[in-house]
């Protein structure tokens, strides 16, 4: 998708002449209705300065989100696909039929406070050489969720977020160094890798210059790639704190069964291969090629594990 981009004369109609909003809110979403009503109710509630264009990509749900945009957002404008083609590619359908300004990328499970989308809009008006934007992202429970990272290496695979080294001891230094939001006060924005597109706001002439989003990711990993491919192109990714947002994680569909939680470690763990092998290990006769396709794979088995128990404990703590 992203080479159409190249093609003499596609980056100035990418451009644009006119545009019809400040802002073209892009959500996708697959069977998860009630996520997203509470999330478009919290957008249209901030009460916005900003003028906003809403596009909502929906996979194919049968959990009734359909009827139910029409019923209670008749502003929005639904791309209904017939099946789930995943995040990374419903994003980019949404992206090429937006006529904003900026594009913003939100997901279906955030709650959107007063002045989110605003202060995101001041701040890449006022910083020209910025590509993307986010803003201090927070789980349910107010505690700040690590979604602006350094650009990853090979180590971090073992200092995520989830990691047991990192949840074990949280401040040791690599995982600081990673994770990049964790341990600020956020008192002044700050520069970043990588922002979750859980809320990303992205400025045309990046997407022009970097391309869409590359969409051999289904869905996890395609952000921090993205946000690779944005300062290659010489354009920075910063994050703000003027601009809140709750992610109430994994709650728009992502784990919401045994086999969609199964699917979603395994595309994570395939999405870390594609990144790797994009940016760090280019020719597959290098010796780290071997050793990423090992270590990736006993990391998801163990993961996977982790989570069949889980699961298990789950259902029988439900049958008790």
């Amino acid at each position: 998708m992203s080479s159409m981009l190249s093609a003499p004369g596609a980056a100035n109609a990418w451009l644009r002449d006119h545009y019809s909003a400040d802002v073209s809110v892009v959500i996708v979403n697959y069977n998860a209705r009630a996520m997203l009503e509470r999330t478009l109710a919290t957008l249209y509630a901030a009460r916005s300065c900003s003028s906003l264009e809403t596009i909502v990509v929906d996979n194919g749900s049968a959990d009734g989100s359909q009827a139910m945009l029409h019923a209670r957002f008749p502003q929005v404008q639904l791309i209904a696909n017939s099946d789930n083609r995943g995040l990374t590619r419903a994003n980019n359908q949404g992206m090429m039929a937006a006529q904003g300004r900026y594009l913003f990328l939100l997901n279906n499970d955030t709650i959107l406070r007063e002045q989110t989308v605003d202060a995101l809009v001041r701040y890449l008006d006022a910083h020209p050489e910025v590509g993307a934007v986010g803003g201090k992202v927070l789980n349910l429970d107010g505690s700040i969720q690590g979604a602006a990272k350094a650009l990853p290496t090979p180590a971090a695979a073992c200092f995520g977020r989830h990691s047991p080294f990192t949840k074990l001891w949280p401040n040791n230094p690599f995982s600081r160094r990673y994770l990049v939001d964790l341990h600020r006060d956020f008192a002044a924005p700050f520069v970043v890798g990588s922002m979750s597109s859980c809320a990303l706001l992205v400025r045309r002439e990046a997407i022009a210059r970097a391309g869409l989003i590359d969409e051999r990711y289904f869905v996890y990993w395609s952000d921090v790639d993205w946000c690779r491919a944005i300062w290659a192109t010489d354009f920075a990714v910063h994050c703000t704190p003027d601009s809140v947002i709750i992610h109430d994680e994994h709650k728009g569909g992502t784990r919401a069964d045994k086999q969609r939680s199964r699917a979603a470690i395994i595309d994570f763990h395939r999405g870390a291969y594609l990144y790797f092998r994009k940016w760090h290990v280019r020719r597959a006769w290098q010796p780290m090629h071997g050793v990423a396709i090992v270590g990736l794979t006993l990391r998801a088995a163990l993961v996977l594990g982790a989570e069949q128990l889980r699961w298990r404990l789950r259902e029988r703590k439900g049958a008790a």
